[in-house]
């Protein structure tokens, strides 16, 4: 999931319910005191969900390598159809779009769009700007991130859009409504390649607007053409980037407003001062990823072993601090979707057993080497698990696993890169392997199954991967989800379903080792209204797009 720094004794990792009635709970809370709207109180919070290494002046919503969505930032200023709780799957909120409905065997999809909205620039938006936005997913593959494939889009009126697919695409909602930024046509229609445009003037129907950019920081504030009257409530967010030590500084000194973070020191931090506060609830897959063009990592047997040899336990509690649980299930599956999994494979489970580990390497040809490194061919079986050196847990987890995989006879080099750097790399398919989180969707397993195996998502070395960046490509697989995706047949999607679990299961594309948290910190000294187990309407990370949920729930203190 979103991350960022927290530190001192926790230094630390540097990823449908009416709008009314979400007014009416969290939000109606933060206008119930003088805010920044209206003339009251001007309140800035200051945030942080970045590595600590310069920002740059870039905030194309489109280009995952943009500070706007290194950040996470994104539905500040540009804002989705749909939002949504990632802790109760299914609950949604109207948002730029009041309703929306399938037909036609779930082959059309058409939104209603809301009434008054505008521009930041004070241009009304409607559903020109909507067709604009997947028209140009659709003409730039480069920008449709999430592989969407629709026949077409029209607008029916100016606040109603129908979209086509040749099959039922139920599954792709999530990625259309509720995670594709909504952009201006008036101003992208003059952009020639919206893959290299800097955007350094963000125009969008978001809840704040660009007010100052440096290489440590950038200021977004409120947005006076804001659809939501009265929010926000809270003026300003300002987004720093700097240094493990001075990211921990301010930690200390509580002038770190929110961050996404997790550390050993967590509970104790919360117990030092009432006004510190962390939730870390689960929302997806850690895994190591590896690169399945590159040897050895192509070999399946490498892969089991592999994850024999990890004690996902130690881990998880030497490396994400007891905050991130072991996923035990071979399919990849958490707990929270064991309902999901197919019969034949519910005996399945991720064990640590070195012996077993050393003997599928021996049975498929490896030999003890010099130093008790595996060989094969006349080359050592060696690894290298690449990450951006900010991101500590993950480190520790490499240093950890090391140490296991050293015990069976795999040699592991751990390389601490730039955040920057590892993004390209991954993209790239320049890596070997990489620990990482994967997209939990609405906790349909489809959307884990369909980042890690979609063949749709990643090009040839050297053009850039949305997703499944380990690189798996299998027409079975392939039609699995397809077949998940299309069929009303509950029967065969079940079947379809089994069939992507086996690949998990047998061929291990990707080696699954924990939940992932989805960190969020928080002081309540500037401002109240956050996200909480007695609350869940969100999560606090503030680098995902329903942290912009999460700003509008907030109001100022005193």
């Amino acid at each position: 999931m979103p991350r960022s720094f927290l530190g001192s004794s926790w230094t630390r990792i540097t990823a449908a319910v009416g709008l009314a009635a979400l007014l009416l709970g969290g939000c109606a809370n933060a206008g119930t005191s003088g805010g920044s709207s209206g003339g009251g109180k001007s309140t800035t919070l200051t945030v942080n969900n970045n590595e600590g290494e310069p920002l740059t002046d870039n905030f194309n919503p489109l280009v995952p390598t943009s500070t706007l969505d290194v950040f996470g930032s994104w539905s500040m200023i540009y804002e989705p159809l749909v939002q949504y709780d990632p802790q109760r799957p299914g609950v949604t909120y109207p948002w730029l779009a009041t309703s929306w409905s399938w037909s036609n065997g779930n082959k059309t999809l058409t939104f209603n769009l809301r009434n008054g909205v505008t521009w930041s620039d004070g241009q009304p938006f409607t559903s020109a700007d909507v067709v604009y936005t997947f028209d140009l997913m659709k003409r730039v593959p480069a920008v449709n991130v999430f592989g969407l494939q629709f026949a077409n889009i029209v607008a029916n009126s100016k606040s109603q859009v129908t979209m086509t697919f040749a099959q039922s695409a139920t599954t792709d909602f999530y990625y259309i409504a509720e995670t594709t930024p909504i952009i201006p046509q008036h101003i992208w229609s003059h952009v020639s390649n919206p893959t290299t445009y800097t955007n350094t003037n963000p125009i969008g129907t978001g809840p704040y607007v660009l007010k100052h950019f440096t290489p440590q920081d950038f200021l977004l504030t409120k947005n006076a053409h804001y659809w939501q009257h009265g929010l926000p409530k809270i003026t300003n967010l300002d987004y720093v980037a700097g240094t493990a030590t001075a990211l921990t500084n301010m930690t200390n000194n509580e002038t770190l407003d929110w961050s996404s973070g997790g550390a050993p020191g967590a509970q104790k931090w919360q117990e030092s001062n009432p006004v510190n506060h962390y939730w870390f609830p689960g929302a997806g897959v850690v895994s190591l990823e590896p690169n399945l063009s590159r040897w050895p990592l192509n070999d399946v047997a490498v892969r089991k072993a592999i994850s024999f040899a990890i004690n996902r336990t130690v881990v998880g509690v030497r490396g994400e601090f007891g905050y991130e649980t072991p996923v035990t299930s071979a399919t990849g599956m958490l707990p929270s979707q064991q309902n999901y999994v197919a019969p034949q494979y519910s005996a399945a489970k991720l064990t640590y057993d070195p012996t077993a580990a050393r003997s599928v390497l021996t049975k498929a040809g490896y030999t003890l080497g010099p130093g008790g490194i595996f060989e094969k061919g006349g080359k050592k079986l060696a690894i290298t698990i690449e990450d951006p050196s900010g991101f500590v847990d993950y480190m520790t987890d490499c240093q950890l696993i090391d140490s296991e995989l050293k015990q069976v006879g795999i040699a592991v080099t751990c390389d601490g890169v730039s955040t920057n750097a590892w993004g390209s790399d991954v993209a790239s398919g320049n890596f070997q392997s990489t620990i990482r989180w994967s997209d939990y969707g609405n906790g349909d397993p489809y959307y884990l199954y369909n980042g890690w195996l979609n063949s749709t998502l990643y090009g040839p070395k050297g053009g850039n991967a949305s997703d499944n960046f380990e690189r798996w490509s299998s027409p079975a697989t392939q039609q699995a989800l397809n077949t998940y995706v299309s069929t009303t047949s509950s029967a065969d999607r079940s079947a379809a379903l089994a069939t992507l679990e086996g690949v998990l299961v047998n061929q291990v594309p990707v080696i699954p080792l924990f939940d992932a948290a989805d960190w969020g910190t928080y002081l309540t000294k500037n401002a109240t209204g956050w996200a909480s187990p007695q609350n869940p309407y969100a999560d606090d990370s503030p680098g995902a797009s329903y942290a912009e949920v999460v700003a509008l729930h907030l109001r100022p203190v005193g």
